[in-house]
């Protein structure tokens, strides 16, 4: 996955418009989802949407340094700030 855009995570839903890509609120595997977590905010990967309302999703750096580690997020949680389709990035 190319990410052309940068700066900190609570950022990167504003920065990857410049580039083309489409922002919702619709997780889909291959999404990035991007959180309120921390003051510079927080994104994983989206690796599967359940039918039970919950995403997994794998990221780096939440509970270990360096490691990836896996968690399950409610997408009624109130620290997801939204999706970015990394599939839909047009290079603009």
């Amino acid at each position: 996955m190319h990410i052309p855009w940068g700066g900190n995570a609570n950022s990167w839903i504003a920065n990857s418009h410049a580039y083309g890509a489409v922002t919702d609120h619709d997780p889909a595997p291959g999404t990035i989802m991007v959180t309120r977590e921390s003051k510079y905010g927080h994104v994983a990967y989206v690796e599967k949407v359940n039918s039970d309302g919950t995403i997994l999703v794998s990221e780096m750096n939440y509970e270990h340094f360096g490691r990836v580690d896996y968690r399950t997020v409610s997408l009624d949680s109130s620290v997801i700030r939204g999706f970015i389709h990394t599939d839909i990035v047009t290079g603009k």
